[in-house]
């Protein structure tokens, strides 16, 4: 249980709501159920130890592990506007008129209900938990639809108090890092970035596997160029792209923190889970608060950095 993409939330405000029954409870008002014939998706909350009688909760040093299911029906547009223009055909040829377009979006919400029962499903997961020490949510994914799927059922489920962090502007920090070689000792800059003129928002430059610190580079921020996303290592242990909005995505755990993972010797396959998770989240604790410490904006709000 490796996140590849984390976006980071405040759930201060409510963190007494976050004890293991309470949350079990608020989860299993909002449990998943499959999606009904007639509807197009179905979403709620499953257990994300895949074993059977597992809890909705799945905690591993103060941080709670959840996971929400989505039902999806598929329904390609394509097979939708087919059978809408044979049945516009068929009422033009049969009642000799015209059908115009509110008659149309009748006609095409009726052809939907009707193939909605046989139509097939994609299920998707996505994984996230409460750090219940740091007052977190971590949510394991930075994809848009899927973050306002799990947010939306998250608010309805436990909490509207929920917030992203608030964050100084991390392009133009990111850019002086770059460009005077100024940045944290615990972190270096890796060979790949995106930049953007904020001029020309249009003007976007990706690189890949080359020296950040080039002339053609550097050339470029001279130029008025700033770093939206920034390949960065920390401590040698995690690799990650950070962008400017503080999400982070291609995460990569070295093979020491895998090692470590080993060192639990874990035996069954749940066990292997919960040892991955444990060092999952120690690493992510550390990471995040040396970052917050730089782009935060209230310095209170930020924990202290504790051992792992």
């Amino acid at each position: 249980m490796w996140f590849k993409q984390v976006q980071l939330f405040d759930v201060s405000h409510s963190v007494s709501s976050y004890s293991a029954e309470k949350l079990i409870e608020k989860l299993q008002a909002l449990a998943f159920k499959p999606c009904l014939p007639s509807l197009p998706s179905s979403a709620g909350w499953v257990p994300p130890a895949d074993e059977e009688g597992a809890s909705l909760v799945r905690i591993i040093n103060a941080c709670c592990m959840i996971c929400l299911q989505i039902e999806e029906k598929i329904l390609p547009a394509t097979v939708i506007r087919q059978a809408l223009a044979e049945k516009i055909k068929q009422i033009e040829l049969a009642e000799d008129r015209k059908v115009y377009q509110k008659e149309k979006l009748a006609l095409k919400d009726e052809i939907i209900l009707t193939l909605l029962p046989r139509a097939f499903t994609k299920t998707t997961r996505i994984y996230a938990y409460l750090d219940t020490k740091n007052n977190w949510l971590l949510l394991g994914t930075s994809n848009q639809k899927k973050t306002e799927q799990f947010i939306s059922l998250f608010k309805k489920t436990i909490t509207e108090d929920i917030y992203p962090l608030e964050i100084e502007k991390i392009s133009p920090a990111l850019t002086q890092w770059l460009q005077h070689k100024n940045f944290p000792s615990s972190f270096n800059i890796e060979k790949a970035c995106v930049l953007q003129d904020p001029r020309q928002q249009t003007r976007i430059i990706r690189v890949q596997q080359q020296d950040l610190f080039a002339k053609a580079i550097q050339a470029l921020i001279k130029d008025g160029c700033e770093i939206k996303q920034l390949a960065l290592s920390w401590q040698d242990r995690v690799n990650f792209v950070l962008a400017h909005d503080f999400s982070l995505s291609g995460i990569k755990f070295n093979d020491a923190i895998l090692a470590e993972a080993n060192d639990l010797e874990p035996e069954t396959k749940q066990q292997r889970i919960d040892a991955d998770f444990l060092m999952m989240t120690a690493s992510f604790s550390q990471l995040l608060k040396e970052l917050l410490s730089f782009f935060v904006k209230s310095k209170a709000r930020i924990p202290e950095l504790a051992e792992v």
